[in-house]
């Protein structure tokens, strides 16, 4: 979807009133209000190439700052991710060490959902401490949240009974004060909740205004899942969520915000292609490792799944026979397929605490959780997960607006980097954090 008719020219007023701005003075914070966006699946190329429907993100990136790569975090998915965008930490320091949990009878979990499993301090937290208002969107992991304002991410379904939890997902009078309606018809996919939440977010910034605004969109996830990399669903997709990007800009221009707002937009990670899906429990359950379809109650060794990769688990934890089986029946059928990632590099990524050791799938390849359909079958679509070296993990960063320098371009970023940035942009306390405050893009 194109930006709507005007959305330029405001974007232009947007960047022309934030670079004319009287500098702050060193008692004030650079930005009194922060937007910060996450786009899933975003890749440096949705603003580096303008073969993508991208003319506001590339716009913004041209009036403020860019990274050409950010390193994501491993495994490479969304709510290790997003938590990182939060705290500043890794995986193992912050708590939300997969999308879903490891559960100690060797089975797979539920995703983790509830702010409560974050064994960190976050910029919302950082945020209320200081007395400023916050609010939050679609954000992974935010359920129970304190949060002045909070929609929380979810499956909803399209019908009377999902607009029913949706309303006790959202802080009360929240769509009310937005002037936005949800409806069934709005539940329907990615694109249709897209727009709900771009709505929503324009209706907060206008009318609630807060100081912290954390918003994300999921439907570049989803078309790269299905389609690829590449795919022209992938590039109408962000298409459309530049129009959203449009409409949340004019929102700012409309509250008189722009000289004190910062729009910082990143993303979770990258993707890669794929054409086979390898299931690394068909092999332990082969080796008598573990059982099929479930690992049983006397399981020594289960693969924890998360799309490029897994996590092995051994029983008892820490059990080095146990771990010599895994790995002698993984590593035998992994040529071509996967490498094998030991513990020693998994502790220097603060990744997948208590696996004895993880499996990366090579390029082409993602990992299944099955156990009873063979060693490997044909797939197709995209894939996450896999180790942050790999350059297709790559995310994207651009920040632009109040106390943001113009014209910068960082050759490359972490993850990790994200919340420290955006908590000086805030002129809040610095915290213990695994990255840095990115300097050289702020004024």
């Amino acid at each position: 979807m194109r930006p709507a008719v005007g959305s330029l020219p405001l974007l232009l007023l947007f960047i022309l009133v934030t670079a004319c701005a009287t500098p702050l003075s060193t008692e004030q914070p650079p930005a009194r209000h922060v937007i910060l966006i996450s786009i899933d699946g975003l890749r440096p190329e949705f603003y580096l190439d303008s073969g993508y429907p991208a003319p506001i993100l590339r716009k913004l990136a041209a009036s403020g700052a860019r990274a050409q790569t950010v390193e994501p975090v491993f495994p490479s998915n969304t709510n290790p991710s997003h938590a990182t965008i939060l705290t500043g930490l890794r995986p193992n320091r912050h708590g939300i060490i997969f999308n879903v949990r490891f559960e100690p009878d060797g089975t797979r979990g539920g995703w983790y959902e509830d702010a409560s499993e974050l064994r960190a301090p976050s910029l919302w937290m950082w945020a209320r401490t200081a007395g400023l208002r916050t609010a939050s969107l679609n954000w992974p992991t935010t359920h129970f949240a304190q949060i002045d304002l909070l929609v929380t991410g979810g499956d909803y379904p399209a019908n009377e009974a999902g607009l029913a939890k949706l309303a006790q997902a959202t802080t009360t009078g929240l769509f009310d004060l937005a002037r936005v309606t949800p409806s069934v018809a709005a539940l329907k996919d990615d694109v249709t909740w897209d727009a709900l939440m771009a709505a929503t977010a324009a209706g907060l910034v206008r009318r609630a205004q807060p100081h912290l605004l954390l918003l994300h969109f999921d439907q570049t996830d989803h078309f790269q899942h299905q389609h690829g990399r590449n795919a022209d669903e992938v590039k109408r997709a962000v298409g459309r969520v530049d129009g959203h990007l449009a409409s949340i800009l004019e929102a700012v221009s409309d509250a008189g915000l722009s000289s004190r707002t910062a729009v910082v937009v990143t993303g979770d990670h990258g993707f890669s292609n794929i054409r086979q899906e390898v299931f690394p429990n068909y092999l332990l359950a082969r080796a008598g490792l573990r059982g099929c379809p479930k690992p049983g109650a006397t399981w020594r060794a289960t693969a924890h799944v998360a799309g490029g990769s897994a996590a092995v688990f051994v029983n008892p934890r820490g059990d080095a026979r146990a771990t010599q089986a895994a790995e002698s029946a993984l590593r035998a059928a992994g040529a071509g397929r996967y490498a094998i990632v030991p513990r020693a590099e998994l502790d220097a990524l603060g990744a997948m605490e208590g696996a004895a050791f993880a499996l990366d799938a090579v390029s082409g390849y993602a990992m299944g959780d099955a156990c009873n359909r063979g060693l490997s079958r044909p797939a197709s679509g995209g894939q996450h997960g896999y180790l942050p070296s790999r350059a297709e993990m790559a995310t994207g960063f651009v920040a632009a607006g109040a106390g943001v320098r113009a014209g910068v371009t960082l050759p490359a970023m972490r993850l990790i980097d994200v919340a420290p940035t955006v908590a000086r942009l805030l002129g809040l306390p610095a915290r213990p954090a695994d990255g840095r405050i990115l300097t050289e893009v702020l004024q």
